[in-house]
């Protein structure tokens, strides 16, 4: 298909409650998340993994790409990742090399047309190299090498979009801490004899990276010349055209280091101003411990929003876009007191009772697996969140009823959204860190929509970036 395709949602007249039901099992969907938890409690453990909706058959139906790690001394053994096609009544697996199994210990994908010959590539981040798969007649082959990546540091995510607006996907990953196996410190309480998983300060920041298409899936690394290689502990990104200019911006959830707010100049350069643009710390001046992002227009008045997710006992942090400066009006917006018990990752505007306005997921859960054990007021697996959008901006919590789904216990960490019944509404996709996947069906919401598949002929052919106006 070669194209982008987007599920709009037209009229607040005709709306329902969303419902949703976990239904991975009875689609065909078995998989657990590895992450060869060990005594030594190795960072990258806890902070895997994630997925990806694509159309890799080109069928007119997502499929799911599921990302998973392994050990990280013993390497992937069974812990592959899995590819699963959408066959319209369940999901297939997709065996063998063509599903794109990966050899790293797994953090994350993006899934994007890189080459530009009409189907879906995958970049694969990771601890140790990451790895590019090309979309080769029914499945894919690792080209890793063939197309000039393979970074071997620790990339938690990544973004496709054109910086340059050269017609082709440009690749931006962020890059964690350097973690060195069999040098990581003790960390925990020596009273209790129980050890910890490393606050993220204790180890050596790290610098993101660029990567410009220089035609055909083939990259360069532009890092420094771009202004792009500043260190912070990245580990959820999102891009967008935040000012209005027309080229697309970055931003970048940092844990524990200032957020980064990459402005594109528009001559193949990016002004970082996070501190200027008030998208940097919290409202009241703090460092938060940035794990998941996005954007979207929470208002409708035509810019983008900025929201992230952080650790529990930090509000969630809402970015409000006021033109030349953003706001954090959380606690304003309704999510701020109602995230202070959570540990937030894998997040995403949309909207989930077709109503015509975004709502808010959180997926929750702690990076500490024995932290009940000296915390009795917090628990390790945590209850996902639904905030309803009220309109303007405001949101109130719907968790309680919108489903089974929601009163379940979930150690989340990436979340993605696409329609896997074709039945105008947005599911939701979780991968949970050395658990079980969860398929969230949304079986409630019943408005109106239109379903549109952009392809570009002078821009890049996913229409990534595109906007769109009826």
């Amino acid at each position: 298909m070669g194209a982008l395709l987007l599920v709009l949602l037209l009229s607040a007249a005709s709306y329902g409650q969303s419902h949703f039901v976990e239904v991975a099992r009875e689609l065909g969907i078995d998989f657990v998340h590895q992450n060869g938890a060990s005594p030594q409690k190795r960072l990258p453990e806890t902070n895997g993994a994630g997925s990806a909706f694509l159309d890799y058959d080109d069928d007119g139906d997502w499929d799911l790409y599921l990302v998973n790690s392994g050990d990280m001394e013993r390497g992937r053994g069974t812990a592959s990742n899995q590819l699963f096609r959408n066959d319209g009544r369940a999901f297939v697996r997709v065996d063998g090399a063509a599903g794109a199994p990966g050899t790293s210990y797994g953090m994350g994908v993006t899934a994007a047309d890189y080459d530009g010959d009409g189907d879906p590539d995958l970049y694969l981040t990771a601890w140790g190299p990451d790895q590019f798969y090309r979309r080769e007649g029914d499945g894919y082959v690792d080209a890793t090498t063939a197309v000039g990546l393979g970074h071997a540091g620790w990339t938690t995510s990544a973004v496709a979009f054109d910086y340059d607006l050269d017609g082709d996907l440009d690749l931006f990953a962020a890059q964690y801490v350097r973690f060195v196996l069999g040098e990581q410190p003790w960390c925990g309480r020596e009273d209790m004899g129980l050890r910890f998983y490393c606050d993220p300060r204790v180890f050596a920041p790290t610098a993101d990276i660029l990567y410009r298409n220089e035609g055909r899936g083939v990259f360069s690394e532009v890092s420094r010349q771009a202004g792009i290689a500043h260190e912070g502990n990245g580990l959820g990104t999102v891009a967008g055209d935040f000012d209005g200019d027309g080229d697309p911006d970055l931003y970048v959830a940092n844990d524990l280091t200032p957020n980064f707010h990459y402005v594109n100049q528009g001559d193949g350069t990016f002004a970082e101003t996070g501190l200027l643009a008030g998208t940097a710390l919290s409202a009241d001046g703090a460092s938060q411990a940035g794990m998941g992002v996005d954007a979207g227009d929470i208002d409708q008045d035509g810019d983008l929003d900025l929201f992230v997710t952080n650790y529990q006992l930090e509000n969630n942090g809402l970015y409000r876009n006021d033109g030349s400066f953003y706001s954090e009006i959380s606690f304003k917006a309704g999510l701020g007191d109602l995230s202070l018990n959570y540990l937030g990752f894998g997040t995403g505007f949309f909207d989930s009772d077709n109503d015509g306005y975004l709502d808010l997921f959180v997926g929750n859960g702690h990076v500490h697996d024995n932290i009940e054990q000296y915390d009795e007021l917090v628990t390790y697996a945590q209850q996902a969140q639904l905030f309803r959008n009220g309109g303007a901006g405001v949101f109130r919590e719907v968790t309680a009823e919108s489903g089974p789904a929601f009163s379940a216990f979930y150690v989340v960490r990436g979340s993605s959204f696409g329609d896997i019944d074709q039945d105008g509404d947005l599911d939701i996709a979780l991968v949970n860190n050395g658990r079980r996947f969860a398929l969230l069906r949304n079986d409630g919401a019943r408005g109106n929509y239109l379903a549109v598949a952009l392809e570009g002929r002078e821009s890049n052919r996913d229409g990534i970036g595109a906007r769109l106006y009826l």
